[in-house]
């Protein structure tokens, strides 16, 4: 059977997270599998290695990770599902491109880089239709956009907020120019996005999970009281949902885009017809799918990932 490897977060404790759910699954289904923390990627003569541990069937949330030591990757088939810690995110991800030629990525380096990037889906309006998006570093460029194009906008960081530093704005707040100010730093140092607000955020934003080029699951996260965040990490309530059809056949379209692109495993954030977000590295979702339903379609992910690449 194919060899694979999970790339994770640094924990001292398992965690209820996709790489416990989806380890269970792949080595239910026979596959040889291996898990390391992604900062501890190294290179050791000439080869990328790590620091992990042997998977067990046994294993569960709140044991302590139990680390052996180190792991040479040779594997089939490496699953990115932390980008660990910020600082060092570059050289990762230069590492790993060192990998050798039979070693299949989940997701791509190219999707990894780019398709979580909001400039990338912006872009590509004819695919990812969002929101009307603006980015600069310049605090002063972005209130003049809000100020001369009027209306409501949604103001926060590139990428990796979780809700953190994102504000609601209309043109004519007063706090505009300091909100700009905080996110851009006083030297104008931090790249700030801006996005026109889209009132079909009010019923709801959707995740959407896609995997193996198939949508596999989706349920509604609804912002509460005066808080705009549709962000679980910030309060927001959830409930199972259903897709309408038009909403289907736009995600199984992008699911197969997005499989041409390397990303064979994501979660999609959709306030129809606008998509909001893609998660390219570590979707949440399945945990609270079956908190919702009942239903772990932890089995569906690794079914549909592992068909695609291995035919089994």
């Amino acid at each position: 059977m194919p060899r694979i490897v999970l790339l994770i977060k640094k924990t001292p404790l398992l965690e209820d997270d996709n790489y416990l759910r989806l380890g269970r699954e792949l080595t239910a289904r026979g596959f040889d599998l291996d898990c390391l923390s992604i900062d501890t990627l190294r290179l050791s003569a000439s080869h990328l290695a790590g620091d992990g541990f042997k998977w067990a069937s046994d294993l569960k949330a709140g044991m302590a990770y139990p680390v052996t030591g180190s792991i040479q990757i040779d594997h089939d088939l490496v699953w990115v599902l932390s980008l660990g810690e910020r600082s060092t995110f570059l050289d990762k991800m230069q590492l790993l491109y060192t990998l050798p030629n039979k070693t299949r990525l989940i997701n791509s380096l190219d999707a990894l880089m780019h398709l979580k990037s909001k400039y990338f889906l912006s872009s590509r309006p004819d695919i990812y239709p969002s929101p009307e998006t603006h980015a600069s570093p310049s605090a002063s460029a972005l209130e003049a956009i809000i100020k001369d194009k009027g209306g409501q906008w949604i103001i926060k960081p590139p990428a990796g907020s979780l809700g953190r530093d994102v504000f609601r704005v209309n043109h004519d707040d007063n706090n505009l120019p300091a909100i700009l100010d905080h996110l851009c730093g006083p030297e104008d140092t931090n790249y700030t996005l801006i996005q026109r607000y889209v009132p079909e955020i009010e019923s709801g934003e959707k995740r959407v999970l896609l995997a193996g080029g198939t949508v596999i699951g989706q349920y509604r996260r609804l912002a509460q009281g005066n808080d705009h965040r549709t962000n679980v990490s910030q309060g927001a309530n959830t409930e199972a949902c259903d897709l309408t059809p038009d909403e289907k056949t736009y995600c199984e379209k992008l699911a197969q885009d997005m499989m041409k692109r390397g990303a064979w495993f994501a979660g999609v954030d959709l306030a129809y017809p606008w998509l909001i977000e893609v998660n390219v590295v570590n979707p949440g979702g399945l945990a609270t799918i079956e908190a919702l339903t009942g239903k772990d379609l932890s089995p569906a992910v690794a079914r549909a990932v592992t068909s695609a690449i291995f035919g089994k």
